[in-house]
């Protein structure tokens, strides 16, 4: 199989729901911390160092992923076949978590969080990290991991007020 188009919300039927991985774990999160599931993802194989409509992470020489919005994932997967890359779209095989708060990120990383976008342990999973501000991250890692994530960031939140 070299196509996972099951992973693909958009290849969905018309009546099909894209549902988080994320929606029970933070249905009581507090403020700054946000459920961004519904991102595209895209990997890439072969070479790539911009994409118009995604920001980049590259992973080996050969292989990154691009980050987009939902309604780009179409867009930006022609685009890359068109110019002679192997997409693969891998949305619903992903979560995400917005985070406030350098303090709640640095509870829960090692990661250096001046040289990001990075990919690294989030309390021991794989995960990209993009800061989009002085206090803001976003974080994205195998949707299976999500439940547990979840409650890491939960615990990692409490006593700590947002940003």
């Amino acid at each position: 199989m070299s196509d996972l188009g099951f992973l693909s919300p958009d290849r969905a039927a018309g009546d099909a729901v894209w549902r988080s991985p994320l929606e029970r774990g933070l249905a009581d999160a507090p403020a700054g911390i946000e459920d961004i599931s519904r991102t595209g993802v895209v990997e890439v194989r072969g070479d790539l160092d911009a994409v118009g409509d995604g920001e980049v992470v590259r992973l080996t020489a050969t292989r990154s992923l691009v980050f987009c919005a939902p309604e780009d994932i179409g867009l930006v997967r022609a685009r890359l076949k068109t110019d002679g890359l192997r997409p693969v779209d891998l949305s619903a095989g992903y979560a995400g978590i917005r985070i406030d708060g350098v303090t709640i990120v640095r509870r829960i990383t090692d990661l250096d969080l001046d040289d990001l976008p990075a990919v690294g342990s989030v309390a021991h999973v794989q995960t990209v990290v993009f800061r989009d501000g002085e206090e803001s991250f976003r974080l994205f890692f195998p949707q299976e991991y999500g439940d547990y994530l979840a409650e890491v960031v939960l615990d990692a939140a409490e006593g700590v007020s947002a940003a």
